[in-house]
């Protein structure tokens, strides 16, 4: 579309949500995972995702709940000038220590993925979508268990995408599994 004159900044209040959305690349439909298309005829469709991602049968997001206030995204340009691209990077923190979770990190591992992170303003609806259909999304894991004293007990994942922009998803209804 273009460049524009930004005089009015919108959803200004810092943070995202406590909760991420999680979904390996292999659980969607083909052609199933979505990213913007053209034609772009409005500002911002450029970044937008306003279709759902579409999944194999009982398939979905994993829902995981987050450390509250421990949350955050990041973009970073990198590469050479004329090069350059945004490396995304989620990190959350999910707590305790439990046969399933200690599982699931286990399983993402290694897995391409896409990531769903909800900004803090509820009211707006969006997501901060990280994986696309030609390049996905990726996380490392770190445990800990703090101390008796103080700390955190859980894990915290870095997760990672690169692209040309940042994504925002603005879904109509999720898969999420039960």
């Amino acid at each position: 579309m273009g460049i524009y004159n930004l005089l009015t900044p919108k959803n200004t209040g810092s943070g995202v949500a406590d909760f991420a959305l999680l979904a390996p690349v292999a659980d969607f439909a083909v052609d199933g995972i979505k990213c913007p298309v053209a034609p772009f005829t409005n500002p911002g469709d450029e970044v937008l995702v306003d279709t759902d991602h579409v999944f194999l049968a009982n398939k979905g997001f994993a829902k995981f709940a987050l450390a509250p206030e421990k949350n955050k995204l990041e973009s970073k340009t990198i590469g050479d000038k004329g090069f350059s691209k945004f490396e995304h990077t989620a990190t959350i923190v999910v707590p305790g220590s439990y046969a399933e979770v200690h599982e699931v990190v286990k399983n993402l591992l290694n897995t391409p993925l896409v990531a769903l992170i909800k900004d803090s303003n509820c009211a707006e609806d969006i997501y901060y979508q990280l994986g696309c259909d030609c390049v996905y999304a990726y996380i490392t894991a770190d445990f800990q268990t703090g101390t008796t004293a103080d700390g955190i007990k859980g894990y915290t994942l870095t997760i990672t995408y690169r692209s040309e922009s940042v994504l925002l998803h603005k879904p109509t209804t999720l898969d999420v599994l039960a």
